[in-house]
């Protein structure tokens, strides 16, 4: 006789090592009490009170015992994940992402007796009202605890999955991005949906905490009308010099015959040298530069016209043959009439760092030890090679004293056109590189109210270390500006972290959220954005990180970043989620499910004994099954899901719950100006 016993009867779990069934016994016999009370009120009626006591005294056994089993339930779930004890909150937790919970119900529709029987021969009926399934997961006979961690824990990091309209967003907002927030935390959010109202709901928060002031948007979604502006920001105080070269150079994008590897060669070398001013706080104001030209104390004059550099002078003397080429003469002169003053300048503040760690100096690592003492010597060699002149003493001789014709003596870019004669110019080369910067000019231009811009609001690198609320806001779905976006988050990240370096401390610990990463956390290249070293190096820098999304990784990052993500985490959150994938990876951090299944049952008959009695021999085989299948996790409701930390699974009900507009009607509305208070929007609001 062989038989299968229902298999989901025997799913043993071995996670949390449980005995959930005492619970469920006592729930069992505490819905009989209805049958004690009866007893209780007939021995009262017939003056039994000793026996209408003891009965009493049976119900109170059975809510004391089951209060235990819960607490027991509570005590094991807690110590498994390794969360913080609400029963104990000396240890002060930083934020609460939802409730541990014993089962995921579905909705219940209430209805009359008269519709219950047309329900049951399957005929059409009204329903009164529905009781909505996170009302009831979140009833106390349902929940078990919250689910709370420290700031340490927080610094393990956090994997959140979920499929569109699971409430990852939800959870973001009201459990991480609030508790950040109401502790005056710093907070960098990268959000992948170009949703304005997410925007909105962050604003809310702001607003609820007093800290409108703290809030900085970068809104890089085309063509919208929201009630944010966005902040500005100059690339060029982005990091160091190799990130930003990296991420200009990508946003280049230069095809790989001969005319695009001459176009970035003619990008890198002119950034290395602009950023080497920068580095040192020396660039120059561009519209200066004709006047310092024609100057006799050059470098006296340079150093009265001092200015930050920005999109606009970076574009003006990248495409402007002629002061280009003055510039680099005006430091030619000053190496001969002041090399030990401009050397002094360059590199007084690095030379610890070129001793010490030169192959890590944010620019001068670029440098050659012959060219240190003349840092434009490579660009001037990039300019000759693209040009038909021989040399740049040629190129500085014909460009300064000119060339005689019977007109007169022309001099600059003239010369070295009547010089060198071609049909297609003297710097034909050249400019077939500046004409293939076509992509990173068009970038600018498709952001001019962030990009295009003579300054910042406020340093970004200075906006998180003082604890702003940071927001930026990527269009996940552009495939054109998606993956140039992603490659200037991670060089910021990368700046971030050397800029803070191992000695930063922080009485809070900042938030770094990177929301839908599988939209936009891509590159053309398919090449590693070191996810896993970031997020190892940031833990130490006091900082935790999020990540959410809600497909594999591996098409987006890769093999390797998409292993480092679930390395580097030890919060997994996973909410409603179809990506089988993903389900896969969930079941490698849980133990499998032990299973019985009944392979035989035999009578036999013990024919030693009078009273042959009969036996029953029973075989049973033990196999494995995965915790989660998919339709578990396909099936529960929005904001319902399960929380795996140490090896171990729990059912778990995020902390969401809809987010209320801060205005009471749309005529309240007040757009957010990049650095407006609370008291002005309610003396605007006429409060």
């Amino acid at each position: 006789m062989n038989t299968n016993i229902k298999n989901s009867n025997y799913r043993i779990e071995q996670q949390s090592k449980i005995d959930i069934d005492d619970k469920q016994l006592l729930t069992l016999l505490e819905g009989k009490n209805i049958f004690i009370y009866f007893f209780i009120i007939i021995s009262i009626y017939q003056e039994i009170y000793y026996l209408a006591f003891a009965l009493f005294l049976i119900t109170q056994l059975f809510t004391l015992q089951k209060y235990q089993a819960k607490i027991k339930i509570k005590k094991e779930m807690v110590e498994n994940l390794n969360l913080v004890n609400n029963d104990d909150l000396k240890n002060k937790y930083s934020v609460k992402l939802g409730t541990l919970i014993y089962e995921h119900y579905k909705d219940i529709e209430v209805l009359s007796l008269f519709n219950n029987i047309k329900k049951m021969f399957g005929l059409s009926y009204e329903t009164k009202k529905i009781i909505h399934s996170h009302n009831i997961n979140a009833s106390k006979n349902n929940a078990i605890t919250p689910a709370l961690q420290t700031d340490e824990m927080l610094r393990e990091h956090t994997a959140l999955m979920a499929t569109t309209g699971g409430g990852k967003t939800e959870l973001l907002i009201n459990a991480y991005i609030e508790s950040t927030i109401a502790r005056g935390g710093g907070v960098f959010a990268v959000f992948g949906k170009s949703d304005n109202e997410v925007l909105q709901k962050v604003q809310a928060v702001s607003a609820k905490y007093n800290r409108l002031q703290d809030f900085l948007v970068y809104d890089f979604a085309e063509d919208k009308h929201g009630k944010t502006n966005s902040n500005t920001i100059n690339i060029f105080e982005l990091g160091n010099a190799k990130g930003i070269i990296t991420t200009l150079v990508n946003i280049a994008d230069f095809e790989s015959d001969i005319w695009g590897k001459g176009g970035k060669v003619y990008l890198t070398s002119f950034l290395k040298f602009i950023l080497t001013l920068r580095d040192v706080n020396f660039f120059i104001d561009y519209t200066k530069i004709d006047t310092i030209y024609n100057s006799n104390n050059k470098l006296e004059d340079y150093k009265e016209n001092i200015k930050s550099l920005d999109t606009f002078a970076f574009a003006k003397i990248i495409t402007d043959n002629d002061l280009l080429i003055k510039l680099l003469i005006i430091f030619d002169e000053i190496y001969i009439d002041s090399k030990n003053e401009l050397n002094e300048i360059l590199y007084q503040n690095f030379k610890n760092i070129i001793l010490e760690e030169e192959d890590n100096n944010t620019s001068l690592s670029y440098l050659r030890n012959e060219e240190k003492n003349q840092f434009h010597s490579e660009l001037k060699q990039v300019v000759v090679s693209q040009s038909r002149v021989e040399n740049w003493e040629s190129l500085k001789k014909y460009f300064q004293t000119g060339v005689e014709t019977e007109n007169g003596i022309y001099k600059g870019i003239e010369a070295l056109t009547l010089k060198y004669p071609s049909n297609n110019g003297v710097f034909y080369n050249l400019s077939v590189s500046i004409d293939n910067l076509k992509n990173l000019f068009n970038f600018f231009d498709s952001f001019p109210s962030i990009l295009k811009n003579q300054s910042n609001d406020i340093s970004i690198l200075d906006a998180i270390d003082s604890n702003k609320i940071v927001i930026f806001n990527i269009p996940g779905q552009n495939k054109v500006y998606a993956p140039v976006l992603a490659e200037m988050t991670i060089s910021f990240l990368n700046a971030l972290l050397e800029r803070r370096g191992k000695d930063y401390k922080s009485d809070t610990t900042s938030l770094i959220l990177l929301d839908e990463i599988n939209s936009w956390l891509k590159t053309k290249r398919d090449k590693s954005f070191d996810i896993g070293d970031i997020m190892s190096v940031i833990r130490g820098l006091n900082m935790a990180a999020v990540l959410s999304f809600q497909s594999s990784l591996k098409k987006t990052l890769g093999e390797v970043d998409s292993s480092q993500v679930f390395a580097n985490t030890n919060t997994i959150i996973s909410l409603k989620l179809t990506d089988e994938d993903l389900i896969e990876a969930l079941n490698k951090k849980v133990k499998k499910l032990k299973k019985l299944e009944l392979e035989e049952s035999q009578h036999s008959v013990d024919t030693n004994k009078k009273s042959q009695n009969k036996t029953e021999d029973i075989k049973y085989n033990k196999s494995e099954e995965d915790y989660f299948k998919p339709e578990m996790l396909a099936n529960i409701k929005k904001g319902e899901g399960f929380i795996i930390r140490n090896g171990h699974a729990s059912k778990f009900m995020s902390n969401y719950i809809n987010q209320p507009n801060m205005y009471k009607t749309k005529k309240d509305e007040v757009l957010l100006n990049r650095y407006i208070s609370i008291e002005e929007i309610k003396k605007e609001l006429g409060c």
